[in-house]
């Protein structure tokens, strides 16, 4: 089940990052050419106005999981990786690790298809390379569920000792 909150900082570094990657080719005199960037940005994300790329830069408003979805549509990105990175999913609504005896499973699978042995190997190959960013994504996230629990115990504890010198 999804949180349904987008962390709207996360998703400021998201935009820009792909701001970035927009402004890139245009180099002149040594310098990224930034003009047209969210223009560019909003078309490829399939928003009616780049107005709102400034809106998510700022913060200022909350942002839909559809929002995060278009864009990643729009750039070729795995819209669940990138849900995972802006928060919309915590690591307890994440899928387990696989099991050993899943993973087994999985390859036994494949090694029973029909299919010339250079095939299953690379299907394999990708089948590892799957798991293995699954758990980096994992991981990830755990990350910066600790890092927010962090900041918001250091808000409260903040909030206390100003009261207590009040």
């Amino acid at each position: 089940m999804a949180s349904g909150i987008v962390d709207r900082t996360e998703w400021a570094k998201v935009v820009q990052e792909l701001l970035d990657l927009e402004a890139a080719p245009m180099i002149e005199g040594g310098r990224p050419r930034v003009h047209g960037a969210k223009t560019r940005f909003a078309q490829k994300a399939g928003l009616r106005t780049a107005r709102t790329v400034d809106t998510w830069l700022r913060g200022d408003v909350d942002v839909k999981e559809a929002s995060v979805k278009q864009v990643a549509e729009g750039y070729g990105l795995n819209a669940m990786q990138l849900l995972i990175r802006v928060g919309f999913y915590t690591t307890e609504e994440l899928p387990p690790r696989l099991t050993d005896e899943q993973v087994d499973e999985e390859q036994r699978a494949v090694l029973e298809l029909d299919l010339d042995d250079e095939t299953k190997a690379l299907i394999l190959q990708e089948l590892e390379s799957m798991r293995t960013d699954d758990e980096r994504l994992l991981e990830e996230q755990r990350d910066r569920d600790r890092r927010r629990r962090q900041q918001r115990i250091n808000e409260l504890v903040e909030r206390a000792r100003e009261r207590r010198t009040a």
